[in-house]
């Protein structure tokens, strides 16, 4: 059997939003708009015909035995080398073979199918048995034009063989004209196109047609025993008429992937193939045409091998990791079509040493260093004396590949005085997995998603160019991991061993579940008992969680003691430490209810919600505490409740003992400080058990689990900052709670006790909650308490009435208009934009425009600068109390956007 043993993809990252062209060239072409529709890919600064293939190819190549390979094959009509052989540039990046066959097919747009034919025929001769065929292509145009919309940048790579076979390969027909929509003369950079209209109709709709037809009747079979049907036609319209001409269902087409990346000339066929494999399924039969002078339409039927072929990349993922841009000048600059000067830094030299590259060619292109044999240290370059100090042998190193290795970022830097296309020039130091390191440029990401210990792969890319010479320069570089930066980013909880009381369903069922997603070690505890409490208890509650929790790939043990007995709470903690030796995270979830009016309240149901919600708490709080200070490091959830922080009606044992838990946290994060022990109370608004008979059906359908558990996942974080805090949570919604004392009120004179007629008096002011705050601890709050505010008589004037003579904010913006000096803002056109806060704050907009000056309260849209300021201090600095240049100094002047226009303003205004 001979056919596709394998297949890989290559879009470049970088897509074009066409609209961007559209909107700087419409002026000039505003036929444009027809075509403006989606996005096309386009090369990175540093990639090309040839970076693209060797990229296509290494996602090919993934879990196969390259060595196996005889030939390499390149098709592209955008090679960067006119003589010199650029397929045996991509076998040297793949560090193949030397005794394979390397060509180069070019010169038409089914070059890629060419080569492919080619293939299958070589080992259908027998000649040779396992082929690699890529097709590559970066087409240049001129800019403002349809075929800059048309056109995208992309690769494809098959293998062809005897072995293995995905594909079988079932039959060809070729046919052959000069049929000449477009063509490039030797000497010259763009292609000259005939006109549209006679290229679609005498050459896609009758070319295409022609080949396919011979084809089926060839094979003898008809359009309703394929399966997939490709071929390439840029015009949308007509590419979904051929189809109707050769009688295939639109289903069975592979759209011409216009909106998504464009026409990828040469390799688009077989991109368009790569598609249709992704999704294909033993027995499937493919029918693939290319054209350009010509065409050849190839049948290949999938086999149950397709099912076992190694984890890649495939068309689908190349075409999600993407990063579209706006920025049509970019694309200008990186395709050489404007000129931006680069500055003398950029005249260093750049020709490369022949000799040195063809020494050195496997290290600088194959990216191929050494490995110990005596020790197994790997380095690179490859040296002859090994770099391991303890080892240190001589002439003892194999060749090592490094292009696979996973690698992570050591250092990094962004330099804006480095020449870069794209500045700033990202470099550092990268470490790979099992020894090695070296400097390498950083490609395919911004300055701000590089971070120490990023995970990258090495691409093959463009180096520098030596355009006297019309040599590129190639090497390898760094490329962060997709998604590895935003895996950074993300919270996780790996090695962290998590205590969640009342897990078996509900809340505590989800923080357990998101827990162990993001790898921590969970402790289950459930008592399986009834809402109120009742019953012996059952296992199946939190055997359940458990068992979920293995499933998806987690470690987690259950446990069905009691928390309101002592004994209880000892031996959750103690299931925890013995199953994963110790305890970080701690959520008292567990909770029961037995609602009764006041009065109809016994002691035996105050007691057993007290034992359970606040005694619960306390029973496995302080053991884990114990272990956690050993640790230096813990997380404490307390879950309170609205009934316990604003009161309900029946629920008097619930409510006090929910606010209980308040109490409990705020002398525990004290003593808890110094060891990194944090906090926290939360009081969820979700649905569970305790709750599914009291909210109205639609409400309790809002309430899920899965809206409080991001900020309980997030206080049981090393990212958390905030410890005796009070958090209300469900639906989506999220607000702090916070007790707050406002200032005290003095009666009498200190030596004679006050009245109740005088508290009666003075009950209004006792009561009123102005410049009310909130305390970390008692001692704070009792020095307030000891040490209120002086009499009114011999306060300070109140804070409406500014800081220097009376002034207030509003008065300085008042005058302003008053105090501008038209004289020295001839030319000058700005708006600054003030935010004042404290008491006489608010957000100001003074714009100057044409020698005047205007003044309004609010927010301007696009500010020159915006200005940051208290109001005393802004009072202040206006009126000369304090310095400008030192309220910016000290950081009490904050000032975004244009700073050097803010100088300004004390040329324009005069104040005092």
């Amino acid at each position: 059997m001979i056919g596709i043993t394998s297949y890989g993809a290559y879009i470049p990252r970088l897509r074009l939003n066409r609209m961007a062209i559209y909107q700087s060239m419409g002026w000039f072409a505003p036929a444009l708009i027809m075509v403006a529709q989606g996005e096309r890919s386009m090369c990175n600064w540093d990639e090309d015909a040839v970076t693209m293939a060797v990229a296509a190819a290494r996602d090919c190549l993934k879990g196969l035995d390259k060595n196996k390979l005889d030939a390499c094959f390149l098709a592209s009509t955008s090679l960067p080398f006119v003589d010199r052989q650029n397929a045996g540039i991509v076998s040297t990046a793949l560090n193949l073979r030397d005794d394979i066959l390397t060509s180069d097919f070019t010169s038409s747009q089914k070059a890629g199918s060419t080569a492919l034919l080619t293939a299958l025929e070589s080992v259908m001769g027998g000649a040779r048995k396992n082929i690699l065929v890529t097709a590559s292509d970066m087409r240049e145009t001129k800019p403002a034009w349809f075929h800059e919309m048309w056109f995208g940048d992309g690769a494809a790579s098959l293998t062809v063989g005897d072995e293995n076979v995905i594909a079988e390969f079932k039959g060809s027909y070729s046919v052959s004209y000069d049929f000449v929509d477009h063509y490039r003369g030797a000497q010259k950079k763009y292609d000259y196109n005939w006109e549209e209209r006679w290229i679609r109709d005498e050459g896609y709709s009758k070319i295409i047609p022609e080949a396919v037809t011979g084809l089926l009747k060839k094979l003898n079979i008809t359009m309703d025993q394929v399966d997939r049907l490709v071929y390439p036609c840029f015009f949308k319209a007509e590419h979904a008429n051929i189809a109707k001409k050769l009688g295939a269902a639109k289903e069975k087409v592979i759209e011409n992937l216009h909106d998504v990346c464009g026409e990828t000339g040469c390799a688009h066929p077989m991109l368009m193939l790569t598609k249709a494999l992704d999704d294909a399924k033993p027995g499937d039969r493919i029918l693939m045409a290319s054209f350009g002078q010509g065409c050849n339409a190839f049948l290949f039927e999938v086999t149950e091998k397709i099912e076992q072929l190694p984890e890649r990349d495939k068309f689908k993922r190349t075409l999600e990791l993407k990063e579209t841009t706006d920025n049509y000048s970019k694309f200008l600059v990186f395709r050489n079509l404007i000129h931006p000067e680069m500055g003398i830094r950029a005249e260093s030299p750049t020709q490369t040493a022949l000799t040195v590259l063809w020494r050195r060619r496997k290290m600088l292109l194959g990216l191929v260093g050494g490995k110990c044999r005596e020790c197994g240290t790997a380095q690179f370059p490859k040296t002859q004396v090994c770099v391991n100090p303890a080892c240190t042998a001589k002439h003892s190193q194999d060749d090592y590949e490094f292009s696979d290795v996973p690698a992570k970022v050591k250092t990094f830097t962004g330099d804006l005085l480095a020449v870069s296309l794209e500045p700033p020039h990202k470099y550092g130091m990268i470490q790979f997995e099992g020894g090695g390191r070296f400097m390498a440029d950083f490609t395919d990401c911004k300055q701000e998603d590089l971070k120490v210990g990023l995970p990258v792969r090495m691409v093959f890319r463009k180096r520098n160019e030596d355009k006297e010479r019309g040599f590129v320069n190639y090497f390898w570089k760094a490329a962060p991991v997709p998604g590895a930066a935003e895996e950074m980013n993300k919270i996780n909880f790996n090695g962290r061993v998590a205590i969640i009381t009342g897990a078996g369903g509900g809340l505590g069922k989800v923080y357990a579940l998101e827990l162990a997603k993001r790898g921590a070690f969970v402790v289950v505890n459930d008592l399986g008992g009834a809402r109120d409490g009742s019953g012996a208890g059952s296992s199946a509650a939190a055997d359940k969680v458990v068992e979920e929790i293995k499933a998806m790939g987690g470690k987690a043990v259950a446990n069905y003691d009691n928390v309101a007995t002592p004994e209880g709470g000892e031996n959750i903690v103690k299931t925890a430490i013995d199953a994963f030796g110790r305890v970080d995270i701690v959520i008292n979830n567990a909770g029961i209810l037995r609602d009764k009016s006041f009065l109809k309240m016994d002691p035996e149901n105050w007691a057993a919600v007290m034992a359970v919600h606040l005694n619960g708490a306390y029973n496995v709080t302080r053991p884990a505490f114990t272990a956690m200070r050993e640790n230096g490091f813990g997380r404490i959830i307390m879950t309170t409740s609205a009934a316990g922080l604003y009161g309900n009606f029946g629920q008097t044992n619930y409510s006090a003992a929910k606010m209980a838990l308040v109490g409990l946290m705020n002398t525990l994060k004290l003593e808890g400080r110094k060891y990194d022990i944090k906090v926290n109370t939360i009081a969820p608004i979700a649905a569970s058990r305790l709750t599914e008979d009291i909210m109205p059906p639609e409400i309790f359908e809002k309430m899920k689990p899965e809206f409080v558990s991001p900020l309980v996942l997030y206080l049981c974080s090393d990212d958390c900052r905030v410890s005796g805090q009070i958090f209300n949570t469900g639906m989506g919604y999220f607000n702090r709670v916070a007790i707050l004392t406002n200032p005290a009120v003095q009666l009498g004179d200190g030596n004679n006790f006050p009245t109740c007629e005088e508290i009666s008096e003075n009950i209004d002011k006792i009561n009123d909650m102005t410049g009310a705050k909130e305390y970390d601890d008692l001692n704070a709050a009792l020095f307030d308490l000891m040490a209120p505010p002086k009499p009114a008589a011999a306060q300070p004037a109140p804070a409406d009435a500014g800081a220097a003579g009376g002034m207030t904010v509003v008065d300085v913006f008042k005058k302003m208009p008053e105090a501008f000096n038209a004289e020295k803002a001839k030319g000058v056109d700005v708006v600054f934009q003030y935010h004042i806060s404290g008491p006489m704050g608010g957000d100001w907009i003074v714009t100057v425009k044409d020698a005047a000056c205007t003044v309004e309260t609010g927010k301007a849209e696009n500010p020159t600068c915006s200005l940051r300021i208290a109001d005393t201090d802004f009072v202040d600095m206006i009126s000369g109390k304090f310095d400008p240049m030192q309220a910016f100094t000290s950081g009490k002047l904050k000032i975004d956007g244009d700073v050097m226009k803010s100088q300004l303003i004390g040329k324009l205004f005069k104040l005092s």
